[in-house]
């Protein structure tokens, strides 16, 4: 089972090459629905500046931009492979998505 933060490989093989991995947003305790929500990781730099709206998730030495504006929902069953977990940008992702759906 995935956990909000998990940083998984993209289930799309054929996306990969774009969106290598997955940002886990949706909390662990929302069971009752089949579908988990993510936001692809892409690697940085970028055409999209690493900002508010964009955190910078370093994983096995890779520096990678949270798509925020681009969340998408997978069916849980297809988040198969957990490579690591951003948990300590906790703060830095709930403003990205405060900014995103709040403007604050």
């Amino acid at each position: 089972m995935t956990r909000r933060f998990d940083i998984v490989e993209n289930p799309n093989r054929g996306g990969r090459s774009l969106y290598p991995f997955l940002l886990v947003l949706q909390h662990d305790r929302v069971t009752a629905i089949q579908s988990v929500v993510v936001a692809p990781l892409v690697r940085a730099p970028t055409t999209v500046a690493p900002s508010r709206l964009h955190p910078v998730i370093e994983h096995n030495g890779e520096r990678y931009v949270i798509l925020t504006e681009d969340l998408g929902s997978v069916p849980r069953n297809n988040l198969t492979h957990v490579v690591g977990s951003a948990e300590a940008l906790e703060y830095e992702i709930t403003a990205a998505l405060d900014m995103l759906f709040t403007g604050i």
